[in-house]
């Protein structure tokens, strides 16, 4: 049932007679926009037949929340660094975990080898799936750091400016993180070794946009660790990471992605 749901979507968008036929509301839009827009709703529709790995995310996320009062002391959680590190240990898990399964759901299902042979460009399949994934990543981060809040006991004269920072660090963080996890998870994918090449490439290459965001998090409040560069080389570095892999998986999609 699973496969034949995929493949009824994939068809109705590969099938000219049928693409014809959704309307005005698709043909206004250039083709890459509505194939974008086709991956994010497949790959939704494969997280919500599969709510568990959402759920069991969160929930090893939570554990995690209550496990390092106990690890740390009470006396070092109030500290705004140590809170703050906490968190983005937390929000590196659940980063590595979801970018480990970018392109699961649809390998399982087969659905996979529908989108590869359709005439959909490699192109729109990962970037909608970097965007799909640092959508997802964002989607546990909110929970996650509203229980953060709570426990954790954060005052409120630094929340504006944990709006404030840590807001837009995230989205960049997501979208950098998924950018590299689609480039390396293509490159491994034919390799026999993908689950111990995989993290061996994603996070030393990784380590530049965490250290980044960690640094510019540390700001909130009284606490500076922005380590030998500026706030504006460690913003550099965090915007640099979506745009650079990014347009490198956009340029070489074709070579990355093959049946």
């Amino acid at each position: 049932m699973e496969l034949g749901f995929y493949g009824y979507l994939i068809l109705e968008v590969t099938n000219k007679n049928t693409f014809e036929r959704l309307g005005e509301n698709l043909r206004k839009y250039p083709s890459f926009f509505t194939y974008f827009i086709f991956i994010n709703k497949i790959s939704c529709r494969s997280i919500w037949m599969r709510k568990a790995s959402w759920f069991g995310t969160l929930l090893f996320a939570g554990c995690l929340l209550i496990l390092f009062p106990f690890g740390l002391g009470t006396e070092a959680l109030q500290r705004n660094d140590v809170r703050i590190g906490s968190l983005w240990i937390i929000n590196e898990f659940i980063a590595a975990l979801i970018i480990g399964r970018m392109f699961s759901p649809e390998q399982e299902s087969f659905a996979l080898d529908y989108i590869l042979s359709s005439r959909m460009p490699r192109a729109a399949l990962l970037v909608g799936k970097i965007s799909f994934t640092a959508l997802q990543i964002l989607s546990l981060q909110i929970p996650v750091t509203f229980f953060w809040i709570i426990l954790y006991n954060v005052q409120t004269e630094i929340l504006i400016e944990l709006l404030k920072t840590i807001v837009p660090i995230s989205l960049i963080f997501n979208l950098g993180t998924a950018s590299l996890g689609a480039l390396v998870s293509c490159l491994t994918a034919r390799s026999l070794a993908k689950e111990i090449l995989q993290p061996m490439l994603f996070f030393p290459l990784q380590s530049g946009v965490l250290l980044a965001a960690v640094s510019l998090s540390m700001q909130i409040g009284d606490n500076v660790l922005l380590g030998a560069f500026s706030s504006t080389a460690w913003w550099t570095v965090l915007s640099a990471y979506p745009i650079l892999f990014t347009a490198m998986g956009f340029l070489l999609s074709n070579v990355l992605l093959q049946e």
